[in-house]
């Protein structure tokens, strides 16, 4: 899934606060796709995609975005 901006700029600190690991540069690449996200978050964090997938759920819902 395709995040608007607006909504990626709302994620990202908290997405940062949940996984400090990820990188600027993860972040850039994962281009707005939530996919891409919890791909880098799996692979920083050595977690399963499913808890990637949780993570980011989670800062979704704490974002008030709309998935």
């Amino acid at each position: 899934m395709l995040l608007p901006s607006d909504d990626w700029q709302k994620l990202i600190p908290r997405i940062r606060a949940a996984c400090p690991r990820l990188t600027d540069g993860d972040l850039r690449e994962a281009q707005l796709r939530l996919d891409l996200l919890a791909a880098k978050i799996q692979n920083r964090h050595w977690v399963s995609h499913d808890q990637a997938r949780r993570t980011i759920t989670g800062a979704l819902l704490a974002a008030g975005i709309k998935a």
